[in-house]
């Protein structure tokens, strides 16, 4: 692995040369390129509110305001961007940060330079008439996850209960919950801000189902966040900094005009499943999640949530070794794409 005190020192002084852009009288920073550059986004799933700040800050010009060409790819089930990213197929990838840091762990050169989601809302799902309120009850059912790229919470919590993977049955679970409902799962999973509402709104009521929430267990992380490989820090830090800060930009437009935000990742759903309502729901438990308080800015990483999902993973084996916070994450590029 890198040292990771020289790579933050190089770091420091690479950006302090060269991150710098101009600005206009307004004072809004114009990059100093002059031909956009195309860089690809690659998302977990699906055009949804999840990743709202990201299509407002494309829908308002603002990738282009830093010279930059963003293509933001969808996502889905079978999608890793993890794997994208790691591959070379695109320059940045949205991830849950503890399975980002499996995949580090296990050699991806990937670093995490902008934590979106300082918490998660991920839930299992199970109804009430099925006896399932603990995961001890999961012992010969069949239990819905979503593979690749949302495991690792999972695994830690099985490990935790004690549970032994031969116990329970793991189904890889689609983008939709017609397996939950139509009983084929006993157990799904679920983000709070999108499948739990969609059960309701096919006609669940709330008091029906059980929720297994990860916090109640101390597996709390913290959700997306903003990675791209370790190469592109090292060789191409101002475009980083250029990328996270239109994206900080279109986030905290998103969370301050939530009904917008919803009507313009609208705009970008080709399939013309989405709703306004659903995806309205979605930002606002989105802006939860995103803005956890006044004095958490949006988008910077706190050393000691990092710490906690190495030191929990480890504990419970989906680590096979520790991993320092600082192959995981850093806020060199944070700091300069906010910094005055």
């Amino acid at each position: 692995m890198k040292n990771t005190a020289l790579f933050r020192q190089g770091m420091l002084a690479i950006l302090v040369l060269g991150w710098l852009s101009a600005c206009t009288a307004t004072g809004q920073p114009v990059a100093e390129v002059e031909t956009p550059r195309p860089v690809t986004l690659q998302l977990l799933w699906f055009p949804q509110a999840q990743f709202a700040g990201y299509y407002v800050a494309l829908d308002k010009g603002w990738y282009t305001e830093e010279g930059l060409d963003v293509t933001i790819r969808p996502g889905g089930p079978d999608i890793s961007p993890v794997t994208a990213v790691g591959g070379g197929t695109a320059d940045f990838g949205v991830a849950m940060l503890s399975d980002l840091t499996v995949a580090i762990q296990q050699g991806q050169s990937l670093i995490s330079i902008a934590q979106i989601q300082q918490k998660n809302g991920l839930l299992l799902l199970a109804f009430r008439d099925s006896g399932i309120q603990k995961p001890a009850d999961f012992v010969g059912k069949r239990v819905g996850v979503w593979l690749g790229s949302w495991e690792a919470q999972f695994r830690a919590l099985m490990a935790q209960q004690g549970i032994a993977s031969d116990q329970y049955t793991l189904v890889s679970q689609g983008f939709s919950m017609d397996t939950f409902l139509s009983r084929e799962l006993d157990v799904a999973s679920a983000m709070i801000y999108n499948e739990y509402h969609t059960v309701l709104e096919s006609g669940v009521a709330a008091n029906d189902l059980n929720v297994i929430d990860y916090a109640d267990y101390g597996l709390d992380f913290p959700g997306d966040t903003l990675f791209t490989s370790r190469a592109l820090v090292e060789q191409d830090p101002d475009l980083c900094v250029r990328m996270v800060r239109a994206s900080l930009r279109g986030w905290e437009y998103a969370i301050a005009n939530p009904e917008e935000a919803a009507e313009v990742v609208l705009k970008y759903d080709l399939s013309g499943m989405q709703t306004l309502e659903h995806q309205l729901a979605m930002m606002r438990e989105i802006s939860l999640l995103v803005k956890v308080s006044e004095i958490r800015p949006v988008g910077y990483t706190d050393r000691a949530d990092v710490l906690r999902v190495v030191d929990t993973l480890q504990r419970y084996g989906v680590l096979e070794a520790a991993v320092p916070p600082e192959e995981v994450y850093t806020n060199a590029i944070w700091e300069a794409a906010t910094s005055k």
